[in-house]
């Protein structure tokens, strides 16, 4: 549970004026508003905007709150890190960002740059911690220095399954910044949770309910592939795929053993998406959902899918498709090369090495506390 008393009890501890970055899902903004007034300054808003309103990729710009009449500083417009301008009005930045545990997500990138533009600018920093759908998920491969980029900004798994707080914790260290950071743990929460929370607000437009947030590690590579369709403009966003020419039971009978050690279940759905090339259109595709939250490994299930595709239909889902997107997504090209050659075991094998090494890198948290 978010600890929003223990927030305003420690921001009561100066009179310092402050900015929020954080989106309408969240109520921090009115409750800040509500117990300090004047004293918050300014709002900063990453992708889809503050409202949330703007589509996945789609640039925004600086505007005012029309309620309370505040700057809102766009990071995902012309800057996608705070300049010194936007901070000049604070000596302070709060954060709250609905994030999912997933490092394409884009809202870590956006973490991340406000982290080291406070450090740069000598200006602290407070995390208001919540939960994250996948907390108990640590999948995927580690991003390869070469690939650092928005879609994969810092050296985690694909699936890290750390909350925002602990993501904050890690960047300082790992990044070596200067910056005093504090963390304003959860409360009641722990990362054996994977149960969905009551009042799930979506924190983005395609993220529609909590079985979009946990299917989306494994078909977002349709990023890359968009002659397969994963109704993203629609309610199953993420947890199907599908397209005219899927043979769908053939898949899930190519599939079965590996998405069950993957802790997925999966049946023959045939639904119509609401955008993308397929509009309007009827399509054969499977629907995703998990059988075992606990042993869930989204990202090896996505890498059986997208292979066992290949191996079916790879001359009708290499149309149009983008393959160094893959790469992006995925922060390495490792995933893609071991696809094309239809051996992923030892892809697998690499990514349980590297999250063995990973743990290593972990800091305690909030005051001695150990994931």
């Amino acid at each position: 549970m978010v600890n929003y008393e223990e927030l305003v009890k420690r921001l009561s501890q100066s009179v310092e004026p402050f900015g929020l970055l954080t989106m309408q899902a969240t109520s921090t903004t009115a409750r800040l508003k509500k117990a300090f007034n004047a004293r918050l300054r300014a709002l900063y808003a990453a992708e889809h905007g503050f409202f949330g309103t703007t589509a996945n990729g789609e640039i925004t710009h600086g505007s005012y709150h029309p309620f309370y009449n505040l700057p809102i500083h766009s990071l995902y417009g012309e800057y996608r890190k705070p300049t010194p301008e936007m901070l000049s009005s604070i000596k302070r930045m709060v954060i709250d960002l609905c994030d999912i545990g997933v490092r394409c997500y884009s809202y870590l990138a956006t973490l991340r740059n406000t982290l080291v533009a406070c450090a740069e600018n000598g200006i602290p920093v407070t995390v208001l911690d919540r939960e994250v759908p996948m907390g108990n998920v640590e999948d995927g491969p580690m991003r390869e220095d070469s690939f650092a980029s928005f879609l994969a900004p810092v050296n985690v798994p694909f699936c890290h399954g750390m909350t925002p707080g602990e993501c904050a914790l890690w960047i300082r260290n790992s990044e070596k910044l200067d910056l005093d950071l504090d963390v304003v743990p959860l409360l009641d929460w722990d990362h054996r949770k994977h149960e969905p929370w009551p009042n799930f607000i979506p924190p983005s437009p395609d993220i529609r309910s909590w079985d979009c947030a946990v299917a989306y590690p494994m078909t977002v590579f349709t990023e890359a592939y968009p002659a397969l369709d994963c109704d993203r403009d629609g309610p199953l966003a993420f947890r199907v795929i599908g397209a005219p020419w899927m043979d769908a039971l053939g898949l899930m009978e190519d599939l079965r053993v590996g998405l069950d050690t993957c802790g997925v279940e999966m049946r023959p759905y045939r639904y119509m998406p609401h955008g993308g090339r397929y509009s309007c259109f009827n399509l054969n595709g499977i629907l995703f959902s998990v059988s075992r939250p606990y042993g869930y490994n989204p990202v090896t299930a996505g890498a059986l899918i997208l292979a066992a595709v290949m191996r079916r239909h790879g001359d009708k889902v290499l149309v149009g498709s983008r393959p160094e997107h893959l790469d992006r997504l995925m922060g390495t090209e490792a995933v893609r090369n071991a696809i094309e050659r239809d051996d992923l075991g030892a892809l697998f094998q690499s990514w349980i090495d590297a999250h063995d090494e990973f743990e290593k890198t972990k800091v305690c948290l909030y005051g001695g506390r150990k994931r």
